[in-house]
């Protein structure tokens, strides 16, 4: 019983601060989660960021299981988090 009221007050908290919580899915890899952070954090914040040049490089870093348009999600919503420009320039013959 504590266990969930401890949840709870954490979710309405959040939602006071304005943080967005969700639900990720079963398949998310933690591994590809880190290196897309660490990938984003050492980008240049004054120019955009490829996707698809950001997609090939979190393949070179770590195997992943992840197909594209999942890692696209996951680059997406790291870069909006960290308020960086994204270049949507995606190659939609790589689906």
């Amino acid at each position: 019983m504590m266990r969930r009221t401890t949840n709870r007050r954490y979710y309405s908290s959040a939602n006071r601060m304005g943080v967005a919580m969700r639900e990720l899915p079963r398949n998310v890899d933690a591994d590809a989660v880190i290196e897309i952070g660490r990938y984003l954090d050492d980008q240049a914040k004054l120019a955009p960021i490829s996707l698809s040049h950001a997609i090939e490089a979190v393949r070179k870093l770590v195997e992943t299981e992840l197909n594209d348009f999942d890692l696209e999600q996951l680059i997406i919503e790291s870069a909006a988090a960290r308020h960086l420009a994204l270049l949507l320039d995606t190659d939609s013959s790589r689906r």
